[in-house]
């Protein structure tokens, strides 16, 4: 069976809006002693979508907004942009030249921006953007975290929920196209999160990360499963935390299919209208409108107005797949 991909943004999505301070503490210290952590915390990513409509989809990346507040007494909020990258972009340093500029002339507030670079590659190390020409010149330097750079070693031993993520993630990296040994390193990783100490609540939104990370087969994910039921029972003498999450599994697959259902609807909706206007088309353009993701699918219902024949539909097409090969 094909293994799934791991989904890093989701995990990483779910790890910073629950677990904002520790986040900053982990990786950027300097930011969160500055942070009044008495004052709330502000998730205002609905105006970062708004500040970038534009943004293409389909990179794996996590951006976050955050309004916090300084400890030194400055009565200005200062405004947090954090970018997870998951994979190499070459326009990565000018898309956080972009966001920064866009949100300080948008809201006219300190603005600081972080970067963590979740890919496999050593090399790539993107921190600053710079424009100069004929004496004009403007910059950018941000603060990165390159997750390769951590020792696994050192990260064994400490109870933070991202130094857990850290491991999790290079995991995720390590095993693409290794079903077997996601599998020892999925049960290997709960063995070691049960020993570090965490509370109950956090073991079981830890088990969530692993489980969007090391994703597997349906085969391999309850022969994982059952491993991971021996394990908690040899280490704590019970089973709740395995138990109780593939309850929560079996309630987010039932959603699951009924949102699948609803995509299927929207493909023969849309199927339909290309239909109607373009002709009947090949089973092959057939296929790529089905490979679709939502939000493309969304964008074609809108597009195919404009359409005047199939060329336009295998322009568009293949539009999408520079987008997302970019």
């Amino acid at each position: 069976m094909k293994q799934p991909s791991s989904d890093f943004d989701g995990a990483w999505k779910y790890a910073l809006e629950r677990y904002f301070a520790p986040f900053l503490q982990f990786f950027f210290p300097d930011a969160y002693e500055a942070i009044d952590w008495d004052e709330p915390v502000v998730f205002r990513d609905t105006d970062l979508q708004q500040i970038a409509p534009e943004d293409p989809e389909g990179k794996q990346r996590v951006d976050k907004l955050a309004a916090v507040t300084r400890r030194d007494g400055t009565p200005a909020l200062v405004l947090i942009h954090i970018e997870i990258q998951s994979q190499h972009d070459a326009v990565f340093a000018e898309r956080m030249f972009f966001y920064h500029a866009r949100i300080l002339d948008r809201e006219r507030v300190p603005v600081v921006s972080l970067a963590v670079l979740g890919d496999d590659d050593p090399a790539w190390r993107p921190s600053a953007f710079a424009s100069d020409l004929w004496g004009c010149s403007l910059s950018l330097r941000f603060p990165t975290i390159k997750l390769l750079d951590l020792d696994p070693a050192d990260l064994e031993t400490l109870r933070n929920p991202f130094a857990t993520l850290t491991l999790i993630h290079r995991d995720g990296l390590e095993t693409r196209g290794k079903p077997a040994e996601r599998l020892q390193r999925k049960v290997a990783r709960f063995r070691t999160l049960l020993g570090l100490g965490y509370d109950a609540e956090d073991v079981r939104a830890l088990l969530r990360l692993i489980d969007h990370i090391l994703r597997l087969d349906p085969v391999r994910a309850q022969e994982a499963r059952d491993k991971m039921r021996a394990v908690e029972q040899e280490v704590t003498g019970m089973d709740t935390f395995v138990t109780s999450f593939e309850e929560i599994g079996r309630a987010e697959g039932r959603l699951e299919g009924r949102v699948e259902g609803q995509l299927e609807e929207r493909q023969a909706i849309v199927l339909r209208q290309l239909n109607r206007k373009l002709g009947s088309l090949p089973d092959t353009l057939q296929a790529q409108i089905a490979a679709l993701a939502p939000d493309a699918l969304l964008e074609l219902s809108e597009a195919l107005l404009d359409f005047a024949d199939q060329g336009d539909l295998v322009a568009w097409l293949d539009q999408q797949d520079g987008r997302q090969g970019s």
